[in-house]
């Protein structure tokens, strides 16, 4: 049985192996840190001449700001919670009850629907999913607009923390690059001038490491960039159902613009800081009022279509006889009837009279409030 009441977030921290990939990164950082610090920018620093003084000083201040953005963005990678479907306590209409989950006039207008027309449903935690969200077995829980499970930072990648994962992509190329281009320096002086063996050694691996990790988070960073403009995920490029429609279409795509700022907040000064995390929809709706207003019109349709098929395939009667006769004259007519925004008027305003629908037939119809 699920055990919806359980706070996922309680346990995050109790499983001691899943800190091993952490514990790797950090020492990767620190040793590259220790490398490039004592074996290259002490050694530009302590030069004779005023140039490569300056030199050194330039590049001290570039890395030390990259590094410290980087070490905030990682730590705020694996502390913010990446978010997860609303409480009962909170919002109790995400809870499963088992109902009929098909979509109607009250339920808001989602993108992800089943085959059937039902809401998706998580069956390990009960709740209804909302678009994006994705159940994650290693965290246990549903993660809104998950993005992927990253083991390397011990969190998922969602709607919460999305930003700090990609800013952190973004220090982690800046600062392997930096090494990569400015350390060669050191990496020639040393093998010129013959130093000692622990230095050559200890500058020849830091190079080969942080050019490397660079070349990985490079194109690790380059995809994501991709992604973002293009209001994708990690899973959503990865579903066959994107495979077929083409990588380049997205239901939740806004316009570059709309899509950084879906990604990295509404505030374009604060982008590349580790702040202004966006906050809007809350992280269970992605759809803005004109894509609503057309998914509504989709499902209104399909359910209509639908709700003709089987009258087709049955015995049941049409117009007035539909409505009219024995137990279906308890059921809206809107449901099954209704196919644009101006038939859906003609019912509204309607008052027992008889109203021509477009399929030829009449149907004495009450009045329904909006």
């Amino acid at each position: 049985m699920p055990d919806s009441t359980l706070d996922p977030r309680a346990g995050r921290f109790t499983e001691t192996a899943k800190f091993f990939p952490v514990i790797f990164i950090v020492s990767n950082i620190g040793g590259l840190y220790v490398i490039y610090t004592f074996l290259h920018l002490q050694r530009l620093l302590q030069a004779q001449d005023v140039e490569t003084q300056q030199r050194g000083v330039s590049q001290m201040v570039s890395f030390n700001i990259g590094a410290v953005l980087l070490l905030i963005c990682y730590a705020r990678c694996i502390l913010v919670h990446p978010g997860t479907i609303p409480g009962r306590d909170e919002d109790p209409s995400w809870e499963y009850v088992g109902a009929d989950g098909r979509q109607t006039s009250q339920t808001p207008a989602f993108s992800e629907m089943k085959k059937t027309g039902e809401r998706r449903h998580c069956k390990w935690c009960a709740k209804y999913k909302p678009d994006r969200t994705h159940h994650c077995r290693v965290c246990r829980t549903c993660i809104l607009k998950m993005d992927h499970h990253c083991p390397w930072i011990y969190n998922c990648v969602g709607y919460r923390n999305h930003k700090y994962f990609f800013l952190l992509l973004l220090y982690s190329a800046f600062c392997t690059q930096w090494i990569t281009w400015t350390m060669l320096e050191s990496v020639e002086t040393d093998f010129s001038t013959g130093s000692t063996f622990s230095a050559m050694f200890f500058v020849l691996f830091g190079e080969t490491l942080a050019a490397f990790m660079g070349f990985l988070v490079t194109g690790f960073f380059a995809f994501h960039v991709w992604l973002m403009l293009r209001s994708m995920t990690t899973i959503e490029f990865c579903e066959k159902n994107m495979k077929s429609k083409g990588y380049s279409a997205s239901s939740y795509d806004r316009g570059p613009y709309g899509n950084i700022c879906a990604v990295l907040g509404d505030n374009p000064m604060l982008w590349l800081l580790p702040l202004n995390a966006p906050t809007e929809g809350r992280g269970t709706y992605f759809l803005g009022e004109d894509q609503a207003l057309a998914r509504d019109l989709e499902t209104r349709r399909g359910l209509s279509k639908k709700g003709k098929h089987r009258r087709s395939r049955g015995h049941g009667d049409y117009g007035a006889a539909a409505i009219g006769h024995g137990a279906k004259a308890s059921a809206p007519p809107s449901a099954s009837l209704l196919e644009d925004p101006f038939q859906s008027f003609i019912f509204k305003q309607s008052t027992h009279e008889d109203v021509p629908l477009f399929t030829g037939y009449s149907a004495s119809l009450s009045r329904e409030h909006v």
